[in-house]
């Protein structure tokens, strides 16, 4: 099992630096995560994402963030083995093609290293849409696109010279020679949770991001259902790789408490291969992820594997 590790580019409670963020990256790189993922968002009201609130009266009435792509591309130069990803971009933020080509050329510039991390954009992002000026239809039809989006990029990146000619998005050619390296193509990372969106991850993804790890009720339906809708598909549902996000484990006087190594092993006993966790409080706390509860993780084997 791996451990990924989620970073936040918001300008709460304080605003990220280059060298603040490359040094989240430089230590995770070397301490042995994964994966380092961000989310995808410009501009979010609290009330509209109420996880975003500080609980006082210094909460923001708007809380920025930096773009996530150029911070992602920054980090890609002071890193050499993390994989790097958004988890997701909503594909209603920018126009598929360009996001398409950023991460083919990020895939290319980092040796190997970028997810197409996608989803069909949450709905509380309604407000933070038109605020910046970005068409937000229904849920229904943001899956819709984001299965085009997923279909133009497979297409992009076969080099095939045709045109493109979706419902919603329509390319007059899609000639060229992609850059990346991972073969046979970068990795795509779909997050949800709906059917639609599992149905989706089924045909689509190679890499599924899925529900909170302390659910295990609920994480054991979504799986079983992603399953099923392998087998109709006749896809091994071995296939696909699965991470969910999990509370920072406990420490205690500076040690990992056992007990949080129990529900990461029943985690992986129903086939997840990588808990997302957000950084460490401290130094001292990063070096027991390193020293302790990595290889810990990486030694707790995944069913299916």
């Amino acid at each position: 099992m791996r451990v990924g590790l989620q970073i936040s580019t918001a300008t709460i409670p304080q605003t990220p630096t280059g060298e603040s963020l490359a040094y989240i990256a430089e230590q995770a790189d070397q301490a042995g995560f994964s994966t380092l993922v961000m989310p995808d968002h410009f501009t979010l009201r609290p009330e509209s994402a109420p996880w975003a609130r500080m609980g006082d009266s210094s909460t923001p009435a708007v809380i920025d963030f930096f773009e996530a792509w150029s911070v992602l591309s920054f980090l890609a130069a002071r890193t050499s083995r993390i994989k790097l990803s958004t988890l997701v971009s909503g594909i209603t933020m920018r126009y598929p093609a360009v996001l398409i080509k950023t991460v083919d050329t990020l895939d290319a510039l980092s040796n190997g290293r970028a997810y197409l991390g996608v989803g069909a954009s949450p709905n509380f992002g309604r407000d933070e849409h038109e605020r910046m000026g970005l068409p937000f239809p229904p849920a229904g039809e943001r899956i819709a696109r984001l299965e085009e989006v997923l279909q133009m990029a497979l297409q992009m990146w076969s080099g095939e010279d045709k045109p493109f000619e979706g419902k919603y998005y329509q390319l007059t050619s899609s000639l060229g020679a992609p850059f990346f390296v991972q073969q046979p193509h970068p990795p795509i990372l779909i997050a949800g949770h709906g059917e639609k969106m599992l149905r989706l991850m089924a045909r689509y993804a190679d890499i599924v991001s899925v529900g909170f790890g302390q659910d295990l009720d609920d994480m054991q339906k979504k799986l079983e259902f992603l399953r099923q809708q392998c087998e109709i598909l006749h896809r091994p549902y071995e296939a696909i790789e699965k991470t969910t996000f999990y509370t920072p484990p406990v420490l205690r006087d500076g040690h990992l408490d056992p007990a949080a190594l129990d529900a990461i092993d029943a985690l992986a006993k129903l086939g997840v291969d990588e808990i997302m966790v957000r950084p460490p409080s401290d130094a001292e706390a990063f070096e027991i992820y390193a020293t302790e509860f990595i290889p810990a993780v990486n030694n707790i084997a995944v069913a299916g594997r």
